[in-house]
């Protein structure tokens, strides 16, 4: 009987100790993969006041034999997470989540995302490290050239090209700022000519145009620039391109920083710059443009030239 007992009790452990070993072999119910990337996100400087846009991509792998859900959150000043901050994912499927930064002040950011989750293979929650700077230049420049046109109009053309100048230089610190550069060379530029600075003026107002970031008053306050400038310096087919440029794009352009710029001034730089050239019949279509009641006008040279005279001490 005792025999028959440690026999039993025998069989009954090696049973016990298969069924545990089945149980340990059958793992969890769901496989659940995760991906995530990128790892971090490092947004490079942006100018304080603007935002800059990320994304991070998350992902229930295909292989994944259960649904993937958690939640997004953003740890550290200037980060934000924009739209939905859950997600619920069934295998194959991925969601895209914008991180946004939007720098305050001049200095280094730093922070990182959440991802709280109920993935197999990573540790909730899942960390990626965000960063950033900001720059607070954009404020300066954009400063310096309002004063640098507040100037320009009070007729203050020393003070104006002092800061028109610096903005500039400044520009020049960050392919960011382009446009802003454009704008503070095409001020740099009218206040040169009206420092009677013609090449140097020439040179502003061309590199002004030579921009990808160029705004359209930018534009073409740089054409109607270069078309006074070009005529001030004698090259009279170049005037008549740059003031086309402006009348076909705005017929009643004016310079809002000097009004006495404007749309019959152009047209009177095109016909003294026709009249120049030869062009008599061009020269005077444009004085019929700017005095209608006065139209036709004589092409006869000398009766020409009066009128062109005349008109200039009108306008």
């Amino acid at each position: 009987m005792k025999k028959f007992l440690a026999s039993l009790t025998l069989i009954v452990s090696i049973l016990s100790f298969f069924v545990g070993c089945k149980k340990q072999t059958t793992g969890p119910s769901e496989v659940i993969y995760m991906s995530v990337s990128p790892s971090s996100l490092n947004f490079g400087t942006v100018p304080v006041t603007y935002t800059k846009d990320m994304t991070i991509s998350i992902k229930n792998e295909q292989r994944s034999s259960g649904r993937l859900n958690g939640s997004i959150n953003v740890s550290g000043s200037g980060f934000s997470v924009q739209g939905t901050s859950q997600f619920n994912l069934a295998p194959g499927e991925s969601i895209s989540v914008v991180i946004r930064f939007a720098p305050t002040s001049g200095t280094s950011y730093s922070g990182k995302v959440v991802i709280t989750h109920n993935a197999t293979n990573s540790q909730s929650p899942y960390e990626v490290q965000l960063s950033g700077n900001g720059d607070e230049a954009l404020l300066k420049i954009i400063n310096l050239i309002q004063s640098g046109w507040q100037l320009f109009t009070a007729r203050n053309y020393d003070g104006a090209l002092v800061k028109f100048d610096s903005a500039v230089t400044l520009a020049r610190t960050n392919t960011i700022y382009d446009s802003l550069q454009a704008s503070a060379e095409c001020g740099r530029g009218w206040t040169r000519a009206y420092r009677r600075e013609f090449s140097l003026a020439k040179n502003d107002l061309l590199n002004s145009l030579a921009h990808q970031s160029v705004s359209q008053s930018v534009k073409s306050n740089s054409r109607a620039g270069l078309s006074l400038v070009h005529h001030a310096l004698n090259e009279f087919p170049s005037a008549i391109q740059r003031a086309l440029e402006v009348l076909n794009d705005n017929p009643n352009y004016v310079f809002q920083y000097d009004n006495r710029v404007y749309h019959k001034r152009l047209r009177l730089v095109l016909a003294q710059s026709y009249y120049t050239l030869g062009d008599f019949q061009n020269a005077a279509l444009q004085l019929d443009i700017i005095d209608p009641a006065g139209a036709p006008h004589s092409s006869d040279p000398i009766t020409l030239l009066r009128q062109i005279q005349e008109m200039w001490s009108r306008l």
